[in-house]
């Protein structure tokens, strides 16, 4: 074998690994992409529904607290990993069950 087709061999394999690398750098940046932007998503949405259960609270509309709470407790279902958002929410009411 030639000295010029070991070294296009050589350069072959050193180019499948590192498009290989790059390939599994772009999936890992674009998984995490995703990710955050459902951290973000989920984050605003709950940080709405704080706010909104504290316009409640204080129009002392039980009605629209109750259904944020359930609205609370279907996210914390579907992110059972993450902080409860059920567990702020409650919180809120005591603080604000105190200031009355």
């Amino acid at each position: 074998m030639s000295a010029s087709l070991i070294t296009a061999s050589i350069l072959n394999a050193d180019l499948a690994a590192i498009s290989a690398e790059v390939r599994r750098i772009r999936e890992d940046v674009t998984v995490a992409d995703i990710i955050a932007s459902h951290e973000e998503y989920d984050g605003a949405e709950a940080g709405e529904i704080s706010i909104r259960f504290i316009a409640a609270l204080q129009a002392h509309d039980t009605e629209t607290e109750y259904q944020l709470w359930r609205a609370a407790h279907d996210i914390d279902r579907a992110r059972p990993f993450g902080p409860r958002l059920v567990d702020e929410l409650d919180a809120l009411f005591i603080c604000f069950a105190r200031a009355a």
